[in-house]
């Protein structure tokens, strides 16, 4: 017998596993809105977007990629009532489109890249002494698809903080934009060279933030499987977390059976967790800090 899954639960699933176009159009249903108010209702806020063009990001036909179709995704994520980067997280590389736009090589002539696989990725998170995250230094392994692939476009959730943007290896930040309102930063990381189909390439940016962050948690949604992927916690000497643990969830949006377990703490007070050949999926860390003498949260500077 075929068990049709009610429209939020479904979502709940696509917002996970992905793809991008079928939970966008199920997050449209669960909302109720036609694309003729969604338009409207993006326009209000500064973001017009044409009904064909949301006709074809839930049909898949195509996908929004240039810095103005993202800012407007990072609105119709609101209007919609999702979370944010909830739908632009199951993007992914962006697509090849033609023949012409592979052969483009020289940076500055266009906003997206050609495409690119993510085969593997290693986060190391620096925690302030209150909790919050002070920075975030990534290093991306991928596989180019195309020949003329120069460049990654990072598309970040930053809350209501500026975070400075630091190319560290292999790359350096062409075009930056910023949404304020979202909280969603979009840059380009363009190569030093660009690769070939086949060709690998490993790049390092940074993220540093003015101001430690609100959130004890840091994790990657991942739409398709990636080879590996290492978390690394670094606590601020002396300020050892009350707790801390590594969590996954599978498709479905739950947290896997035993997918939460504590994380130990080194001397030197670095977390780390690993996950080989994983996704679908979701895979983080969470910590909350120690209480002081009187009984409230230590605070950072």
């Amino acid at each position: 017998m075929l068990t049709v899954r009610p429209p939020r639960e479904e979502l709940a699933g696509l917002l996970v596993t992905g793809p991008f176009a079928d939970a966008l159009r199920v997050a449209i249903r669960v909302r109720g809105l036609s694309l003729e108010r969604l338009q409207h209702r993006l326009r209000v806020r500064g973001a017009p977007i044409s009904v064909t063009a949301l006709s074809y990001w839930q049909s898949g036909r195509r996908r929004p990629e240039r810095p103005e179709s993202l800012m407007a995704l990072a609105h119709l994520e609101d209007v919609l009532g999702l979370r944010r980067t909830a739908l632009s997280r199951l993007l992914g590389p962006p697509r090849p489109r033609g023949r012409s736009r592979r052969r483009e090589a020289s940076a500055g002539t266009r906003w997206d890249s050609s495409g690119l696989v993510l085969t593997a990725q290693h986060d190391r998170v620096d925690v302030a002494p209150c909790g919050g995250v002070r920075g975030v230094r990534s290093r991306q392994v991928m596989q180019a698809t195309s020949t003329g692939v120069d460049r990654w476009v990072l598309c970040q959730e930053t809350g209501s903080a500026q975070p400075a943007l630091t190319a560290v290896r292999s790359c350096q930040v062409g075009r930056v934009a910023r949404e304020r309102t979202s909280g969603v930063l979009v840059a380009e990381l363009v190569f030093d060279e660009p690769i070939s189909a086949g060709e690998s390439i490993a790049i390092e940016y940074e993220l540093t933030y003015p101001r430690p962050t609100a959130e004890h948690t840091h994790f990657r949604r991942f739409a398709e499987r990636v080879h590996d992927y290492v978390l690394e916690i670094k606590f601020p000497h002396g300020s050892a977390p009350a707790s801390c643990e590594q969590f996954a969830s599978v498709p479905a949006g739950a947290e896997t059976p035993g997918g939460a377990r504590t994380a130990a703490v080194d001397d030197s007070g670095r977390a780390h967790a690993a996950a080989l050949d994983f996704g679908p999926g979701l895979y983080g860390m969470r910590w909350s800090v120690a209480a002081n003498d009187s009984g409230s949260s230590s605070q950072g500077k």
